[in-house]
Formats: structure tokens, C-alpha cells, sequence
């Protein structure tokens, strides 16, 4: 079975990392490494993490965002296959020896995802919620070879969108994907946080990825 090495950029997470953490522990098929990237945070995240179990790797930086963050780590990780966890999120208990089984059987799939459940932060209704299919940070695994060809997550203006960027260049560089419909983690929802309801300045990032891309495709053209 191949190996996997698992991220989460983390900031100002020391109220849900671990039980982030705790649920990649509690995964079926055991990670082989473990790396927190703590992102500035003013709390005391990096020394919750760190007691969670001596595997796990912390990095500390300054606040450059969730992107940059996630891309840290990511470099770090020298198992064939990378997983990445938000730090307010759960993987449920079979996520990374589906995903990893996937990855092993199929070589011309260089990415898969699952589904997520969303909850309210302090309920402990776990099983009602909304389900969410489509790549997530939180729920996508790759081939770490790959994330590094297509380079850098780039954290833009209001720091949302940046996995969409990535993403795009992933499928612009042709490499295959596949999706699941099983729910493999949960999504936490927390009012105030940097993906919570709509807001007109961290939405630039979203207008910056579509700018970006339309560049990109401009410049392919170009070079037909």
C-alpha cells in the first residue's frame, strides 16, 4: 500500500485541531507523516497539536495565508501520496485507505476527492447536515510528484479561491481526476471564519482566479 503524508495549515485553530488531528490518527490506514504548518496564529495552536502525539511535525511562520501555508508543508511531505486537512475539519475513520486503494489501482489518476458533511460548530449533530460533493482541501489526495509540478497553492487577494487556482492549473496541465460520492469527512462551520457566508473584500479572489486563468488560456492560444 502506498504511503501518505498529511498538512494542515492551521491558524488560530487551538479550539478544533485536535480533533482535526485525532481524526487523521484514528484513520483505518495509519499516516506516515504528519506536519502542521502554523500560520502566525496568536493562540496557543502549535502547543495543542503538539501534545496530540510526538508524530506530529510542526512548522511555524509568519501569517501568509492558508495557501502558502498548505504549500509548506506540502514540500516537506516525502511520502508518494499528500492528503491535506483544514484544521477545523474531520476525516471520517476510512477516507485515506479508500482514497489511497483508489490511487493504488488506477495509476492514470492523479488526484481523487470525496463528498463532506457540514456541521455547526458546537452541535454535536454530525449526521443530518448538508453533504457537499467537489474537491476540497480537506478532502482531495493526490500524488505528491504532482502537486509539486503544478507548483505553489497562491493565496489571492482575500484570501479566497486559492485552491480553485491550483486546481484549474491542474486540469490545464491535463492530469486526471476522479471523484467519489462517499462522504469522507466533515466540514465544520464557524461563523466569522475565513469561508463563512459571503463578503465582498475576500471575494477579490475569486474575481483574481478567473482574471489568472483567462490569461493562462489567452497565452496557450498564443503559443498554438
Amino acid at each position: 500500500m502506498l504511503e501518505y503524508g498529511v498538512v494542515l495549515p492551521a491558524y488560530n485553530a487551538a479550539e478544533t485541531i485536535e480533533e482535526a488531528l485525532a481524526s487523521v490518527f484514528g484513520q483505518t490506514l495509519p499516516p506516515a507523516q504528519v506536519i502542521v504548518v502554523d500560520d502566525g496564529s496568536t493562540d496557543d495552536t502549535d502547543a495543542v497539536a503538539a501534545r496530540v502525539s510526538e508524530r506530529v511535525e510542526i512548522v511555524s511562520q509568519s501569517n501568509q495565508g492558508c495557501g502558502r501555508a498548505s504549500s509548506v508543508g506540502a514540500h516537506k511531505i516525502t511520502a508518494s501520496v499528500l492528503a491535506f486537512l483544514d484544521a477545523d475539519d474531520i476525516w471520517l475513520p476510512g477516507k485515506m485507505a479508500c482514497q489511497v486503494a483508489l490511487l493504488e489501482a488506477a495509476s492514470e489518476i492523479s488526484l481523487c476527492y470525496g463528498a463532506m458533511r457540514q456541521f455547526r460548530h458546537g452541535s454535536n449533530d454530525r449526521v443530518s447536515g448538508e453533504v457537499r460533493p467537489g474537491p476540497t482541501r480537506t478532502t482531495m489526495t493526490l500524488r505528491t510528484e504532482v502537486f509539486r509540478e503544478v507548483g505553489e497553492i497562491i493565496d489571492p487577494p482575500g484570501n479566497r479561491g486559492d485552491l480553485v487556482d491550483w486546481l484549474a492549473r491542474f486540469r490545464e496541465a491535463g492530469y486526471q481526476e476522479q471523484g467519489l460520492n462517499d462522504v469522507l469527512a466533515l466540514r465544520r462551520i464557524i461563523a466569522g471564519s475565513l469561508s463563512f457566508g459571503r463578503d465582498q473584500d475576500k471575494d477579490l479572489g475569486y474575481l483574481k482566479v478567473a482574471h489568472l486563468a483567462m490569461l493562462r488560456r489567452r497565452k496557450a492560444a498564443q503559443e498554438q
